[in-house]
């Protein structure tokens, strides 16, 4: 790094300060009101009364990148007997960008003046005693490697990584740069020309920042683009652009944004957290710089003495609860998606988050956290929860299932090709079987709150604090019983993640709330109220039937059995025909929710997804 200089020039002024005390009589009390008057314009920025005072002031300010400055003149002036000179000790305490603060102690000499004033007879000195018109101060700046973020077993999920820094010296673009690049690199061309316009001639503009066996594909023809520069650096990332990013996250240049977010201690050069955990751990993971700040002879350029050091703090590892063998089976099974599809895994006995994945490709959007869809017919299960548990009706208890129904007079209908399991259905037959019908029927024999209870009681709605922004569900009271029709069969009002959904489907697993976990360190969680045993089976047993006899056929795989509940969201009540596609459940303790956004259905769209998922994870 370039130090910036800075020459302290010798030079003895005579800063005339006329202040009052308390004590007009009294020539010591008379110097510490002028060192207070000193040392307020010396930290505030403002005009000390002499230019020379002002110029190395602002020159120090400079080299050292100060922010702020704090001058202590609190202890008093102490004056020779025949009070011709007084001396104030002062301490001062530099804040410098991205290095954090320096103290020291300095002495301000004053002395009476004209108008009954006194004055502070200025030298370099009193900026600091070690500097003179020969020398200067200069400050370097170090810093640490960034720590990694861990997987459940102690593996590294974040790890130095090789990348390239590709952009143009701006003075030595020409047209055909902007075209050669959008081809070889997929960017704007009008943003990057805007900025190039907007630089100083020999300054770097970034393009993009790529790793280098993507940057092994395209060197030879990128090499050849007019004015192009490219700078080798490492970040800290995963080993994939797409794996886990919208989780994770992954770093870049600072912005004024995530500059906020970082700290004082980071500068407006470093690379920093810029998405997922990566932003939201950034100060943990980064740790602290270390520097000094030299005194320097301004002619030879050579160190006369350090005048302060503070040594690089490692940053602390962040320990996840994701599991790196889970969290690629659910890479795996979203990246050859074409719609964007989120997936979330998660321990059902623990709730601990083994997996989350957003695809296809690299996605920074974490839809699988903060999402807010309608969960469509998965919201079932909580319907199913709600009537069992109020009695309304048991698992065997026949209900029809017709095409459509009326409640209150609101139409209901089943999807577009729906097929009942049996001419005559259970109720467990009818979930199974995704009925709409069936469900909404039984309405007006739920009270106002029973679905927000209920759903409550499964985990959908809770407040959880992991680290990153996270929406588990909201589930309204219905008072009106169509509003509460549309919520039995997940539309209306209610919305949910798919993490939410994840932490559903490992409550019917677990038979009891779950919250969801994220950080090995994070506080336990308090023992929630187990859901009734007998309640609990029941759930299960439709859930299984789902994919023995119901529409998540499909994932009656071998092995252990699995258990699901699939979905279809309509989106707009207008156009029945934009959905979002749902399949939630568990196998072993092995809880899962995916959602395929523009998804035709739950079976057709979501499920393949879940298939592939559980056969890439190991089985215990």
């Amino acid at each position: 790094m370039r130090a910036t200089r800075v020459v302290a020039l010798l030079v003895t002024t005579a800063v005339v300060l006329t202040a009052c005390s308390g004590d007009g009589d009294s020539a010591q009390a008379r110097a510490a009101a002028a060192a207070r008057t000193f040392a307020e314009a010396w930290q505030s920025g403002e005009s000390t009364g002499s230019p020379q005072a002002d110029d190395l002031i602002a020159e120090v300010n400079s080299a050292l990148q100060v922010s702020s400055t704090a001058v202590d003149v609190s202890e008093g002036p102490t004056c020779n007997d025949d009070e011709t000179v007084c001396r104030a000790p002062a301490e001062v305490t530099l804040t410098m960008q991205g290095l954090g603060e320096w103290s020291y102690d300095t002495e301000l000499e004053l002395a009476p003046a004209e108008a009954d004033g006194w004055q502070v007879s200025w030298t370099p000195q009193t900026l600091h005693p070690r500097l003179t018109s020969e020398t200067r101060l200069e400050r370097q700046r170090e810093l640490p490697a960034r720590a990694s973020i861990l997987g459940a077993g102690g593996e590294r999920l974040t790890r130095p990584t090789s990348v390239l820094r590709v952009g143009v010296v701006a003075g030595k673009v020409k047209p055909a740069t902007y075209g050669q690049l959008a081809e070889l690199l997929d960017i704007d061309p009008a943003g990057l020309r805007q900025q190039v316009r907007a630089a100083d001639p020999e300054w770097f503009v970034p393009v993009i920042t790529i790793r280098r066996p993507q940057y092994g594909q395209v060197r030879g023809q990128l090499l050849q683009v007019p004015g192009i520069s490219v700078n080798e650096d490492t970040w800290s990332l995963t080993k994939a652009s797409s794996w886990g990013r919208a989780l994770v996250g992954t770093v870049a240049p600072a912005t004024a944004e995530t500059l906020e977010q970082a700290g004082p201690l980071a500068g407006q050069h470093d690379v920093v957290g810029a998405s997922g955990l990566q932003l939201a751990f950034q100060r943990q993971l980064a740790g602290e710089p270390g520097g000094v700040v030299e005194l320097v002879d301004a002619e030879s350029d050579a160190t006369v003495e350090e005048l302060f050091t503070k040594r690089p703090q490692r940053g602390e590892p962040l320990r996840t609860t994701l599991d790196a063998d889970v969290q690629n089976a659910a890479e795996a099974a979203v990246g050859t998606q074409d719609k964007t599809t989120a997936l979330v895994a998660m321990r059902a006995g623990t709730g601990e988050i083994l997996a989350s994945a957003v695809g296809p490709g690299a996605q920074s959007y974490n839809s699988a956290f903060v999402g807010r869809y309608p969960p469509g017919s998965t919201f079932k299960i909580v319907s199913a929860a709600a009537l069992l548990g109020e009695e309304v009706l048991d698992a065997g208890t026949p209900v029809p299932c017709p095409p459509t129904t009326t409640v209150n007079g609101k139409s209901f209908k089943n999807y577009d090709d729906f097929q009942a399991v049996s001419a005559d259905p259970t109720f467990a037959q009818d979930i199974a079987a995704s009925c709409n019908t069936a469900v909404v029927s039984r309405a007006e024999e739920l009270d106002a709150d029973a679905l927000t209870d209920w759903a409550g009681r499964l985990g959908l709605g809770a407040d959880v604090d992991l680290g990153v922004p996270a929406f588990i569900g909201d589930v309204p009271l219905t008072e009106d019983v169509v509003d509460r029709a549309a919520s039995m069969i997940g539309q209306g009002r209610v919305l949910a993640s798919p993490l939410g959904m994840a932490t559903m489907a490992a409550a019917v697993k677990a038979g009891s709330p779950v919250t969801p976990k994220l950080l090995q360190d994070a506080d336990a969680a308090p023992q929630a109220e187990p859901l009734d045993p007998g309640l609990g089976r029941d759930l299960q047993e439709m859930m299984r039937l789902t994919v023995t006899d119901g529409t998540a056929s499909s994932l009656d795989l071998p092995g252990e059995p699995v258990h699901a509940k699939t979905g279809t969201a309509e989106l707009d009540s207008d156009d029945p025909s934009k959905t979002h596609a749902w399949i939630v459940g568990f196998r072993g303790d092995l809880a899962f929710a995916v959602l395929v956004e523009n998804g035709v259905s739950g079976s057709e769209d979501a499920a393949p997804v879940v298939r592939a998922f559980l056969e890439r994870v190991p089985q215990p």
